[in-house]
């Protein structure tokens, strides 16, 4: 494995995983070791067998050995090997599909390397990364080979096998694990007829250490709780605890079970039934919370949704969720999807508390949580009680939760991260602190809250948490940090310890399928092998395996799955979808697996997160499938065709790119995408084209389009002048009359939005979100503008008027 081989935080689409491939530019080689490990009877077998009864020479049998086993390390079926000769390298191109067996694969090798000549010396940067030899040849040193591996001994005798390794590319551990792998496939070639995907690629040691690192501490589950056991017992043992602080006003744990009993009875005479379906559209607030735990309580389900979520999509989730009801603060809203609509305060309100409702079972439905689906169809997953159960039984026992803990309450009610802040503080008997939406990027409100009611827990996506983590430190109340949703980057990391040196930080992967959180990993130092996402949760197995099925040696890329209790049933009214990434496997606790479409690998520390095997990507901590994007833009009017690409920014965020065809202007079309598109899903930026450029194949050059939008997003901003006839006035002196922008601020501001848009130029007039800015970029403007100027500007007078002349007289106004 490559040393320090860290994943940048956008890693949205899979990257080329290629760790034997090392590029020797950098440190180059810089050192080198050895290891040994003797060939077992069985390996020496094989080698007696197929090089002796074939006329072939042992070196072949080991290069075919060696292309299995690096053929499923660089996750590909055509693999480069350097055959070591006293006449010079050989290169080898291996192809293990065309193969049917361990015979045709040495037949195949040993009809090319007698067909072969030596290869030209190559150049470092090109150099072949693994090379094979045997110790009766000796031959050529190679420039630039991170491992060679060594054949030792004579025929029909004890034979061994060297692994020769650069110590600045490849780290020991990762070497031993190839070396064992080529001798388990070697004793797997003993049978020389059998099925080339039936050799056994792993060591037993190897097999019993990812097994063991796969595995979380698994609890009899047959006393499942719902998500409401741990909320009643704490209401019953501790009622005047505080149970949710919002704003200025406490609600007790008595208080907020009455209210909770109050909208279950009013949910039952409206006709809801268990196992039903409500909707909820709702903000933060303390009543917010009493209806999500009244529903739960009158036996039916939640679908959570957006508020800011286009009207067609809301209305095709209620009608695919068969929502009975909907709670909306705005019930207006929700006017022509059929479905009858109620403001929270109407089911809240005082009055006679109904006879008591039943408990839901532990095998109910829970929640619906909507996510995108590739078709432009979004997907509901099916969470049960038992199984979010499972996860928040670990959380309040891995984070130390418990009646101090005060937890500062991020997330949108809208996504299942919000339910882990829920239920695993008020099943604690802790404080759930309620952020604001409007509140939660207003970095002087967000630490003027942390301070007064002394937070001591948070959970927030990482790029969030960029934002966000000066205000959190300043106070020094907080214990502990979880970032979650999206690749943690090393600086945040390594900020968060300068930062906040006492305050643990802890990092959760999981999707929703798997109610929240499948792993977690501590960093509580900076890890030795890159940034892995940690190890399972109770009650979760985790594995990674080939296209095939196969468990993956440590150090090899493949498919995360997961498996346990913490399953979701599935999606709704997707059978097949269902069916396809929720796979049997009788051997599992439920017999089931989830195949996540997450790249990943084992190491040392842990599973490492290594992005995406298909077109999903991450922003902002939301899940965005590239096809929903691409089927949304298609749908409006003028656009023929549209293909879109996730870039990274030069600040390192990843942002998408759509490139259309058809009569239709690129700003008109970024506009309308924000009426059929969630937030998350609009493109960052919109570009028109009067045809796609196509590869020789009649494809779409997706190749050529990405190197053009990332080409476009490196381009480093201008200076612009300020206009003449603009000029900006001087700096007020205190307390003098307001006046223009002071001298020299409007060049500023328009350097700085360029820089944070990644343009060349901004005019005056234009609108920063049209431009491809969001919420959290705003920030980041603001921020770094108030560091160069030493003036501070106001994040709603931003949202008033978000240009850069509007900024220059928000400014301007209290320079």
């Amino acid at each position: 494995m490559i040393r320090e081989n860290v994943l940048p935080a956008d890693a949205g689409a899979a990257r080329e995983l290629t760790p034997l491939r090392a590029r020797l530019t950098g440190p180059g080689i810089t050192g080198w070791a050895k290891e040994s490990l003797p060939l077992t009877d069985a390996a020496c077998r094989a080698l007696d067998r197929i090089a002796g009864g074939r006329a072939v020479e042992e070196l072949v049998v080991v290069v075919a050995a060696t292309a299995v086993v690096l053929a499923a390390a660089e996750a590909q079926e055509q693999v480069s090997v350097n055959v070591l000769d006293p006449q010079g390298p050989f290169a080898c191109t291996v192809d293990t599909a065309v193969a049917r067996s361990p015979r045709d694969l040495v037949l195949a090798i040993d009809k090319e390397l007698r067909a072969a000549r030596p290869a030209d010396p190559a150049p470092a940067e090109a150099a072949f990364a693994v090379s094979v030899g045997t110790e009766r040849r000796p031959a050529k040193d190679v420039a630039g080979t991170a491992l060679q591996l060594t054949l030792t001994g004579a025929p029909g005798g004890p034979r061994a096998l060297v692994a020769g390794f650069s110590t600045s590319l490849l780290e020991q551990w990762w070497a031993e694990v190839v070396l064992r792998s080529v001798v388990t496939v070697l004793e797997g070639f003993n049978e020389p007829g059998r099925s080339l995907t039936d050799v056994e690629l792993m060591a037993p040691q190897d097999r019993a250490a990812v097994l063991d690192q796969g595995r979380g501490h698994f609890q009899d589950s047959r006393e499942a709780e719902t998500l409401l056991s741990p909320f009643l017992r704490q209401a019953a043992e501790n009622p005047d605890a505080v149970a949710v602080v919002d704003g200025d006003h406490e609600v007790s744990y008595g208080v907020l079970a009455r209210r909770m009993d109050l909208v279950a009875g009013r949910l039952r005479e409206r006709g809801v039934a268990r196992g039903d379906r409500v909707a909820t559209v709702l903000g933060k607030s303390a009543d917010a919370v009493a209806v999500i735990l009244g529903i739960l309580r009158a036996g039916a389900a939640y679908v959570p949704l957006p508020a800011d979520l286009p009207k067609d999509r809301i209305a095709f989730i209620l009608a695919d969720a068969e929502c009975v009801l909907a709670v909306a603060e705005s019930p207006d809203a929700l006017a022509g999807t059929g479905v009858p609509a109620v403001p929270p305060a109407e089911l809240t309100a005082p009055g006679t508390v109904p006879a008591p409702v039943d408990e839901p079972a532990a095998d109910d439905l829970a929640y619906v949580i909507y996510t995108s689906g590739s078709t432009g169809r979004p997907k509901g997953v099916l969470i049960r009680h038992a199984a979010i159960g499972s996860y928040l039984a670990w959380k309040r026992r891995y984070h130390d939760l418990g009646p101090g803990t005060r937890l500062l309450q991020v997330p949108s009610f809208a996504f299942d991260s919000s339910v882990s802040d829920l239920f695993s503080v008020l099943g604690s008997g802790g404080r759930l602190i309620l952020l604001s939406e409007a509140d939660r990027l207003q970095t002087q409100r967000v630490r003027a809250l942390v301070e007064r009611t002394g937070a001591t827990h948070i959970t927030l996506v990482p790029s969030l948490y960029a934002v966000l983590i000066d205000a959190l430190a300043a106070p020094g109340c907080l214990r502990l940090v979880t970032v979650a949703g999206e690749a943690t980057p090393a600086e945040l990391v390594e900020r968060h310890h300068r930062l906040l040196p006492g305050t643990r930080l802890v990092n959760e992967y999981g999707p929703t399928e798997n109610s929240v959180g499948a792993t977690a990993f501590d960093y509580d130092h900076r890890p030795q092998h890159g940034f892995p996402i940690g190890r399972p949760i109770d009650n979760t197995a985790v594995y990674v395996l080939d296209e095939k099925g196969r468990m993956l040696p440590p150090g090899f890329p493949g498919e995360i799955q997961l498996a346990g209790p913490g399953l979701a049933a599935g999606y709704l009214n997707r059978p097949e979808l269902t069916a396809e990434v929720f796979v049997t496997a009788a051997q599992e606790p439920g017999g089931r697996r989830y195949r996540t479409g997450d790249r990943g690998w084992w190491t040392p520390n842990g599973l490492e997160f290594l992005g995406r095997g298909d077109s999903q990507v991450k922003i902002h901590g939301n899940r965005v499938e590239i096809g929903d994007v691409e089927a949304g833009l298609c749908a409006l009017p003028g656009v023929h065709s549209a293909v879109v690409l996730p870039v990274t920014r030069p600040d390192g965020a990843l942002t998408l790119v759509a490139f259309l065809t058809g009569s239709v202007d690129a700003a008109a079309a970024r506009a309308a995408a924000r009426s059929v598109l969630p937030s998350s899903m609009v493109p960052g930026r919109v570009e028109v084209l009067d045809s796609l450029p196509l590869t020789r194949n009649g494809k779409v050059d997706r190749a050529a389009l990405a190197d053009r939008a990332a080409e476009e997003l490196s381009a480093p901003a201008r200076r612009q002048p300020a206009p003449a006839a603009q000029e900006p006035a001087a700096v007020r002196e205190p307390g003098e009359a307001r006046g223009a922008a002071p001298e020299g601020l409007r060049d500023t501001v328009s350097l700085v939005f360029a820089e944070i848009l990644a343009l060349p130029e901004v005019g005056p007039d234009d609108d920063f979100f049209d431009l491809g800015g969001h919420s959290l970029m705003a920030v980041m403007l603001l921020t770094e503008l108030e560091s160069r100027t030493g003036v501070p500007a106001d994040l709603d007078a931003f949202f008033a008027e978000p240009t850069v002349a509007g900024v220059c007289r928000a400014m301007g106004s209290v320079a």
